[in-house]
């Protein structure tokens, strides 16, 4: 699977506030962010730094792709290429072909841990009714 979708409706959520939560839970736990809002809706990426993993080239990153409304979007999350410049231009991939943007990885364990304690602060903070 190359992405975790989960879905939201009648919710009332301010999904910038969402976000910016989001980018927090991941500085918090170490990461580096970038984040760009889209006609279609918020990118973020987060990824480790350090230098092991740069010369690695590892770029993946933690995606996190927010669409939709207050009251009715859907939350994506995957492993997808960390972007350099963040441009129009360069994130059209992740609303117009989401299954494209999103890489397989096979050695994604790294991100596993993560990704299940960052959907659960996502629904965690929903849950509070962020307005």
């Amino acid at each position: 699977m190359k992405s975790a979708i989960r879905e939201f409706q009648a919710k009332d959520v301010n999904l910038d506030t969402l976000s910016e939560l989001i980018v927090d839970f991941f500085k918090e736990e170490g990461f580096r962010t970038q984040t760009s809002k889209h006609p279609h809706g918020t990118l973020i990426q987060a990824r480790k730094g350090g230098v092991m993993r740069t010369l690695l080239a590892m770029d993946r990153a933690l995606t996190v792709v927010i669409q939709g409304d207050h009251n009715d979007f859907k939350i994506r999350i995957g492993v997808g290429k960390w972007l350099k410049n963040l441009g129009v231009a360069s994130i059209e991939a992740f609303f117009l072909s989401p299954m494209v943007a999103f890489i397989e990885v096979p050695e994604a364990l790294w991100s596993y841990e993560i990704e299940h304690h960052l959907w659960h602060y996502i629904e965690t903070q929903i849950d509070l009714g962020i307005q």
